[in-house]
């Protein structure tokens, strides 16, 4: 095991269209931009990553950071269901207001997949995308059952 220095994990998001995904977490779901750094191609291939240059935009989410990169030559986008593809599928935002989140989401042009769902009554969920169809989660659990 080794130790890490955060209590988090940073997020890398590669996305074909840079301008409507910033617009979605920027101006949508809240997020800071907080840095564009130009990686150049041949670190990029050093680093067995990929095969030519790219900018990273990192947007701030409380101590997370998601890493918006945009390739030089985009690769292609891909169905972004759970079942379609092993690997990371989805980010989970947890929310204090389910309701208000979800009309929010609604005014800003966001359809979710789903009404919200409740297995049990102390939790809901709901599933909706991003411009670049990746999936999106929001949570709430009742503060009186955590």
């Amino acid at each position: 095991m080794f130790e890490t220095t955060l209590g988090a994990v940073d997020i890398g998001l590669t996305t074909r269209n840079i301008g409507e995904m910033k617009r979605f977490y920027v101006d949508v779901l809240g997020l800071e931009e907080v840095a564009v750094r130009e990686i150049p191609a041949d670190f990029i291939r050093q680093a067995g990553f990929g095969g030519g240059g790219m900018k990273l935009h990192a947007l701030k989410f409380g101590d997370i950071l998601i890493k918006l990169l945009e390739f030089d030559d985009p690769p292609p986008g891909g169905d972004a269901l759970a079942d379609a593809l092993a690997g990371f599928r989805y980010l989970t935002f947890w929310v204090k207001d389910m309701e208000a989140a979800v009309d929010h989401l609604k005014a800003a042009g966001v359809e979710p997949l789903s009404g919200i769902l409740a297995r049990v009554p102390e939790r809901k969920t709901i599933f909706f995308k991003d411009p670049d169809g990746n999936l999106l989660e929001l949570n709430w659990v009742d503060p009186a059952a955590a």
